[in-house]
């Protein structure tokens, strides 16, 4: 054993206490049934609650800056983004030969509708036979929770149909595509993760991305389940059913696009959307082991989509390659006129996807200390083979430091608890019919100030001119760890009675800086552990600069190669390869 690992080794030892401790639930079965019932009816609990969590502790910081309430970024040209270099993202999946990763990629239908092997009704047919089964397993995977036969068979009659007259609208027609619950699908109900918000009242009308899914010719397959108001990071939903990881059903997916990641890591669908406010699209795509593209803030349309936390959330692909999460990346993107803040972008790109060999041009900021907060020596190893690997392609790597971490992480968690508490106020009569993990980490909100909100944002104003700084003088990229643990371990007795919320300050160690400053970032899977659970790694880019993350992905998708394994709980992507 060389010394580094044994280095490895001796610090997952000194870790496993504390590994043990955050995956346990802090409170779970009756304690916690009692002293949720303390916290609803006892004044004055929820002042203590705020304590422990440190959410007052901004009042300490003296900033001068004046507050930035949009992650928009300072004008376009600080960080050189060319509208002069737009290519046509579409061509490009028709003309490059996109590698084999061992999973379904869009264009292996594509290939099989222009080749008559199969048709889009086809697939679709069998699809819905496999959501009947994924619901119907003990435990049941709780990806895709609802869906409509009828409407399924209606939108794959109309794809098979172009592909017959030879019409097809392009790579994503005829295409499995799965949507988180909080974003508006025509004929659904968009209800949270709620069993209220919205019930017995169907979207009427699209969200501007899934209508720009729709003109390419997507199948729109269902809504996925997701953790209830999008406030938590395991995927725990006592009210509509807790998503399995597809790798192993006793864990966790992550979240809160917990259904979308397990759906494509199932094999039910090559696509699905997400959405991001501190690492739920990241989070459960590196702990199902497949692509999560968290955008730049602004740069997808937020038009049909539940406003929970509106100055941090975003939009993103989920995707099992690297080529649909481009290929959805692409579609979705762009300025929208009923949401003004699309209007402060360059046209999205897709230049360099496909170089990939040649990394020369990249410079890649790694922050060691901050990176060696893990507590999966696996991880680590992850991590410094793809440093190697990245170098061999000729990446310069490079040492930085990103200041105010720990100040931004409290920020964030202030700022999106202070925004949650609208919606939250908006429900007030119907408080009691959140499940129990909603109102226990809602409390401490209540607590928050107006102060409180104002010096986040001022920090939030001074973070983002570091990065701008860092990205304009020292890197393109940032590496890290996308979680510092693997998929956290399901215990039964919180399911329905119990507290994960020790896990949140955990699992979005690395993601929600990400957040707080509108930055892009995409999560890539990078190898096991020794439960043989997904490890996920995230590039950072500067605003705007999709391209290059998306270029990243198709380079690691190269690097890992053969070594990507179908998951062992749940896979229903077999179905497919019989078909085509």
């Amino acid at each position: 054993m060389s010394s580094s690992e044994q280095r490895l080794k001796a610090e997952e030892s000194r870790n496993h206490e504390v590994t043990k401790r955050i995956e346990t639930p802090s409170i779970s079965g009756f304690s916690f049934r009692i002293y949720l019932f303390l916290l609803d009816y006892v004044p004055g609990l929820t002042s203590l609650l705020l304590r422990n969590a440190e959410l007052n502790g901004l009042g300490k910081l003296k900033l001068e800056e004046c507050p930035t309430n949009l992650s928009l970024p300072l004008p376009k040209e600080y960080f050189g983004i060319e509208e002069t270099k737009v290519v046509d993202g579409l061509k490009i999946f028709e003309s490059v030969e996109q590698s084999y990763s061992g999973f379904l990629r869009a264009s292996d239908l594509r290939k099989a509708y222009l080749t008559k092997k199969t048709t889009p009704l086809q697939i679709c047919e069998i699809l819905i036979g496999k959501l009947e089964e994924s619901l119907k397993c003990n435990p049941p995977l709780n990806a895709i929770i609802k869906y409509d036969r009828g409407d399924i068979i209606t939108q794959a009659t109309a794809s098979a149909n172009r592909y017959a007259n030879n019409c097809s609208l392009g790579p994503l027609d005829g295409v499995p595509v799965a949507i988180k619950d909080d974003m508006d699908v025509k004929g659904y109900e968009t209800n949270v993760g709620t069993t209220f918000i919205n019930r017995g009242a169907s979207a009427q009308t699209d969200a501007t991305i899934i209508k720009r899914l729709r003109e390419k010719g997507a199948i729109i397959i269902g809504k996925t389940s997701m953790h209830e108001m999008a406030f938590g990071v395991t995927g725990n939903n006592p009210s509509v059913g807790t998503a399995r990881n597809p790798y192993n059903i006793n864990y966790y997916p992550g979240g809160s696009s917990s259904g979308s990641a397990a759906a494509v890591a199932s094999g039910l669908c090559p696509i699905a959307i997400g959405s991001d406010t501190g690492g739920s699209i990241r989070i459960p795509s590196a702990c199902c082991g497949i692509y999560g593209l968290k955008t730049t803030w602004g740069r997808f349309s937020a038009k049909g989509e539940f406003s929970t936390f509106p100055t941090l959330t975003v939009s993103g692909p989920i995707a099992a390659t690297a080529d649909d999460l481009a290929l959805a990346y692409f579609v979705m993107a762009g300025r929208d006129d009923e949401d003004l803040n699309t209007y402060h972008q360059p046209l999205p790109t897709l230049t360099g996807l496909y170089n990939t060999k040649d990394l020369s041009d990249l410079k890649i900021g790694i922050y060691s200390e901050w990176n060696r907060e893990v507590y999966n020596s696996a991880i680590t190893l992850s991590l410094n083979d793809f440093i190697e690997k990245l170098q061999l392609r000729g990446a310069k790597i490079i040492e930085i430091d990103i200041p105010d971490l720990k100040e931004v992480e409290l920020a964030l968690f202030v700022t999106a608890g202070s925004e949650l508490l609208i919606p939250l106020k908006q429900y007030k009569e119907d408080f009691h019919k959140f499940n129990c993990n909603t109102r226990y980490n809602a409390y401490p909100l209540e607590s928050t100030t107006t102060t409180d909100y104002v010096i986040a944002q001022q920090l939030r104003t001074r973070f983002m001119r570091s990065l701008s700084n860092l990205f304009n003088t020292q890197v393109n990229l940032i590496l890290t760890p996308t979680t510092p643990i693997t998929a956290p371990k399901i215990y039964s007795q919180s399911l329905t009675y119990g507290d994960n919320s020790n896990l949140i300050p955990v699992l979005t160690r690395f993601t929600n800086f990400v957040n707080f400053s509108g930055i892009p970032a995409v999560t890539i899977p990078a190898g096991y552990d020794n439960n043989q659970l997904p490890i996920g790694l995230q590039f950072v880019a500067k605003w705007f600069d999709e391209a290059t993350l998306l270029r990243m992905a198709k380079v690691s998708e190269e690097i890992l190669g053969n070594q990507r394994k179908s998951p062992n709980g749940f896979w229903f992507g077999d179905f497919y390869g019989e078909v085509l």
